[in-house]
């Protein structure tokens, strides 16, 4: 049975391997269906598709944009155009707010004793910052084993150095990728309790839902697909791979069928 997952991070944003490294991962795993999702940026796209071609694993072009909105509502993109001027301006000034964030954060921990220069931490041009550079940071510190105790200690909502995502409103990611000529989809919906809204993003362009994601129960996912065909949106598969030493390190997939994912097929490369 061919494997898809659609939903993937690299060293361009939060991820642990190159876009390279990447993909042959993806086809050790038997990967038949890929999109690497970057948050806010497609600056890994040189590099994963002729790496993907090589693999010769079927892609679509992606990316995740992170909302002020909430801090796991997260729109993907899929089959954008990588050449549009807008996204990537769009991308460039939500990378300018992520650093802002990122800045205020290292503030906080600077007044709880914790220094952590800007300069340090990994961020070359075209890739995105965010909390997990910040929780690398604390870990090699040895202030914290990984990445999710250093958010639980310091970094998610209610820790003494979080602070507020400050990227665009649901409604502006969903234009952004959609006039890059993408479908808009909802990530991990399940991560958004009573937050998550459906027919109001619906309202706004939304396209589909990741209604198959790890942390789902099968329950869940069921109810997700049944509420996508009601609503007339599509769904999509992601495993949210990050990498080695992320914590969200196993790349796996999701059996391929033309049932669930007929629409998103039309985007393949």
């Amino acid at each position: 049975m061919a494997l898809i997952n659609l939903h993937n991070h690299s060293t361009y944003s939060d991820g642990t391997l190159a876009p390279g490294p990447l993909a042959r991962e993806a086809k050790r795993a038997g990967i038949a269906y890929f999109s690497l999702t970057d948050h806010d940026t497609i600056g890994g796209w040189g590099e994963m598709e002729p790496a993907l071609k090589e693999a010769g694993i079927k892609y679509c072009y992606g990316v995740e944009i992170s909302t002020r909105q909430h801090d796991n509502l997260h729109i993907l993109g899929y089959g954008i155009d990588p050449a549009h001027p807008a996204l990537a301006e769009r991308l460039a000034g939500y990378r300018e707010l992520r650093l802002v964030r990122v800045k205020k954060i290292l503030g906080l921990l600077k007044g709880l004793g914790i220094e952590i220069p800007f300069s340090e931490l990994p961020l070359p041009k075209n890739r995105a910052a965010g909390r997990p550079q910040v929780a690398d940071a604390l870990r090699a510190r040895k202030l914290v084993p990984g990445r999710s105790q250093a958010f639980k200690r310091y970094l998610a909502p209610g820790a003494p150095a979080y602070v507020e995502p400050s990227g665009p409103t649901v409604e502006e990611a969903i234009r952004a990728i959609k006039e890059a000529g993408g479908k808009a989809v909802l990530a991990h919906p399940g991560a958004l309790g009573k937050a998550l809204d459906l027919q109001a993003w619906k309202a706004m362009g939304l396209d589909g839902i990741e209604a198959f994601y790890p942390a789902h129960t099968g329950a869940a996912t069921r109810d997700f697909v049944s509420l996508a065909a009601r609503l007339g949106l599509f769904v999509t598969a992601g495993y949210d791979f990050h990498g080695p030493g992320s914590e969200r390190n196993e790349m796996k997939g999701f059996d391929y069928s033309d049932d669930y994912f007929s629409e998103i097929k039309g985007l393949f490369l």
